[in-house]
C-alpha cells in the first residue's frame, strides 16, 4: 500500500512522464469540483483529465488539489474513508504528513549555510539565489530542459510567496530554517523514484492530515506548484494555508459545519459501523442544521469563533432582551467560522422610583445556570509581569496576534479547554487588543495599552472560563450582572479590561450602580455601552439577598436531585 512505501516519489521518472522533453512549458491547472468528485478525478490518468492539451509547444494538464476543513458526515465513516484511501490501487497516495524524513548530509548542510551567508552580504535576488543553489549542487538537475526549467521556476514562486508574506524577504529570521527544511525534503522525497506506471499517466498524491509547520507550508506549496495532487485534511477546521491563500484560490476549499480534535491517522478500519437508524439521524441532521436554518443542533458550532454585536436598547428592553436566545435577537447569524451574537453591555445608573422593583429586577437577572453575579471589587488581579517577549513572538505579519501562535505557545494557560473553545478566547484576545476600548492612560502609547490588554486577557477567572465553557452560541447568552454600590476599592482597570473581552465573546454585561458614580466610563469609551439613568441616586446601598421562600427551596432541592 502506498502509506507504507518509502516517501520518495517525485523524481525524474515523474516528472518526464516519458514526454515532457518535447515541451518549453509544463502548466497544471487546477480542476475545479464539487461535494465528492475528487475521488474519481484521482483515478483518471493525465490525459483523461479536463485541461490537457498539448498546444504551442506546451503541455497543459489538470491538477487536484483541495482542503477539507472539518468532517463531512459521520466521524467514523471520515476516519475509514481516509485509511481506504490510502489502500485504493487505483491512486497513488502518499502520507506524507509526520513522515517528511529530518536526516540531511553534512556537506549540504554547510553549502546551505555558505549560501545563506553569502545572501546575509549582498542581499541576492531570487534567481541569483536560486543559482548559487544550483552552483553548490543543493537542488536537483534534471536532463529534461523542460522539467529542468519547471522545477526551477516552481522553486522560485515558493520564494516569491516567502517574500510576500515576511518583512525582510530573505532577510527574515525564519528564512533559514524554511530554506534547509525545503532542500532536505527535496532530496529526500521529491528527488526519489518510487514505481510509478508512466505509461498510463499516474499522478502521485500527496495526502497530508493535521496540522503544519510553517516549513511543511511552504513545501506543501512547493509540490502544489510542482504540479503534484494534494489533498490537505484537516478535521478541526484549522486551516493550515490561511495566510498562503486568505482568498481561497490556490486549491478547492470544502468546509463542514462538524469540526473535532484530530484522532491518530488511520492505520486499519473502525471496527464500530453505523446502524441504518444512525445513519439516517444524522442525515437528517445535515439537513436540518445548516447556517441558514433556525434549527440549531446542540454544541453545532463548539468550534466556531463567537463574536459580538452590541445592541442598543431601552431600559426594559434590556430585561425583555436578555430572556431571549441568541439566534432570536435581532442581527444573529453566522457567517464563515464565525457566530455573531447580539449581546448586552449597559450600565443601570441610580434606582428606580420603586425600590421594590429595582431589586426584583436584579434578581431576575441573576437567576439562571449561566449567570455570574459580582458585587465585590476588585475581581481581578492585575497582571504586573512583562509580557512583551511572549506578545511578540504571538504577532502575525500584519502585527496583530494570531489565534493558532497563541494557543500553541507554552505559556497558554487553557490547554486542557476544548480546541473550539481555546480559537475562541484566543481570537476574542486578538480582536480586543487590534482595536482597543479601553481609555490610554496619559502615559501609555497604543503598543502600551495593547500589551497590558494582552498581559490581563491571557490569565482569565477559572469562574469565567467555566461559565464560557456552558456557552451554546446559539442558545441561552451567559451574562455577567455586576452590582457596584460605590463603596470599597470599586471597579479596577483590570476588572474592565476583563468586561471588554466578555463583551466581545458575546456575552450580556449588565452592572448595576445605585450611587451613580462613574466606574466603567473611566476606563471604557461610553460609546461601547448603553449607560440608562433612573430616578434618584443612593450612596452606599447594600445588597441583600433576597429571603428563599420555602416553595422555592422545595423546587431546588428536586432539581438537585433530578441532576
Amino acid at each position: 500500500m502506498s502509506y507504507n512505501r518509502d516517501r520518495n516519489f517525485l523524481g525524474k521518472e515523474f516528472l518526464q512522464l516519458g514526454a515532457f522533453g518535447q515541451y518549453s512549458k509544463i502548466n497544471p491547472v487546477l480542476i475545479i469540483f464539487n461535494n465528492n468528485e475528487w475521488l474519481s478525478l484521482l483515478e483518471k490518468s493525465l490525459s483523461e483529465r479536463e485541461h490537457y492539451s498539448t498546444q504551442n509547444n506546451s503541455i497543459q494538464f489538470g491538477q487536484v488539489c483541495a482542503r477539507f476543513l472539518g468532517i463531512d458526515g459521520d466521524e467514523d465513516d471520515y476516519y475509514n474513508m481516509l485509511f481506504e484511501l490510502t489502500q485504493n490501487p487505483g491512486i497513488d497516495v502518499h502520507v506524507l504528513s509526520g513522515h517528511l524524513r529530518k536526516e540531511i548530509a553534512r556537506e549540504q548542510f554547510q553549502a546551505i549555510q555558505t549560501v545563506l551567508e553569502i545572501n546575509q552580504s549582498e542581499t541576492l535576488s531570487v534567481n541569483r539565489f536560486i543559482a548559487f543553489l544550483e552552483g553548490r549542487d543543493l537542488i536537483p538537475s534534471y536532463e529534461d530542459a523542460s522539467v529542468h526549467r519547471h522545477f526551477r521556476e516552481s522553486l522560485a514562486g515558493v520564494l516569491q510567496m516567502f517574500i510576500q508574506e515576511h518583512p525582510g524577504g530573505l532577510h527574515h529570521p525564519d528564512f533559514r530554517r524554511v530554506i534547509v527544511d525545503l532542500i532536505k525534503w527535496t532530496w529526500n522525497h521529491l528527488d526519489g523514484t518510487i514505481p510509478i506506471k508512466v505509461a498510463v499517466g499516474r499522478r502521485p498524491c500527496i495526502l497530508w492530515y493535521g496540522t503544519a509547520s510553517k516549513s511543511e507550508v511552504y513545501f506543501l506549496y512547493m509540490a502544489k506548484l510542482l504540479g503534484l495532487d494534494l489533498l490537505i485534511f484537516e478535521p478541526d477546521g484549522v486551516d493550515i494555508f490561511k495566510n498562503l491563500d486568505p482568498e481561497r484560490k490556490l486549491m478547492v476549499v470544502q468546509e463542514f459545519s462538524l469540526k473535532k480534535e484530530p484522532r491518530e491517522f488511520p492505520k486499519a478500519r473502525a471496527i464500530r459501523k453505523a446502524t441504518v437508524a444512525y445513519q439516517a439521524s444524522k442525515e437528517i441532521e445535515r439537513i436540518l442544521h445548516t447556517d441558514n436554518s433556525p434549527i440549531y443542533k446542540a454544541w453545532q458550532y463548539r468550534s466556531h469563533v463567537p463574536a459580538s454585536i452590541t445592541l442598543k436598547t431601552t431600559y426594559d428592553e434590556l430585561f425583555l432582551m436578555s430572556r431571549e436566545k441568541a439566534f432570536i435577537r435581532p442581527n444573529f447569524h453566522i457567517e464563515g467560522q464565525t457566530v455573531f451574537i447580539p449581546s448586552l453591555f449597559a450600565k443601570i445608573s441610580g434606582i428606580t422610583a420603586s425600590q421594590k422593583e429595582y431589586w426584583e429586577r436584579l434578581e431576575e437577572l441573576k437567576e439562571g445556570e449561566l449567570t455570574l453575579f459580582i458585587r465585590y471589587f476588585p475581581f481581578t488581579h492585575n497582571v504586573t509581569v512583562n509580557q512583551q517577549y511572549h506578545y511578540h513572538h504571538s504577532l502575525n505579519r500584519e502585527g496583530f496576534l494570531d489565534p493558532e501562535k497563541m494557543i500553541k505557545s507554552n505559556w497558554w494557560k487553557h490547554k486542557q479547554l476544548p480546541v473550539g473553545v481555546q480559537h475562541a478566547i484566543a481570537a476574542g484576545i486578538s480582536r480586543v487588543c487590534e482595536n482597543p476600548k479601553l481609555i490610554k492612560e496619559d502615559h501609555e502609547s497604543l503598543y502600551d495599552l495593547q500589551l497590558y490588554l494582552f498581559a490581563q486577557l491571557t490569565r482569565l477567572p477559572e469562574s469565567v472560563i467555566k461559565l464560557f465553557l456552558k456557552f451554546d452560541y446559539p442558545q441561552e447568552v451567559p451574562r455577567v450582572v455586576l452590582y457596584n454600590n460605590g463603596a470599597g476599592a470599586g471597579l479596577t482597570r483590570s476588572d474592565a479590561a476583563l468586561l471588554i473581552l466578555l463583551n466581545e465573546l458575546g456575552l450580556d454585561i449588565l452592572l448595576f450602580n445605585p450611587s451613580g458614580l462613574r466606574d466603567l466610563e473611566i476606563y471604557i469609551d461610553e460609546r461601547f455601552f448603553d449607560i440608562h439613568l433612573m430616578d434618584q441616586f443612593e450612596f452606599n446601598m447594600e445588597y441583600k439577598e433576597r429571603p428563599v421562600s420555602i416553595w422555592r427551596r422545595l423546587i431546588n432541592l428536586k432539581n438537585n436531585i433530578q441532576k
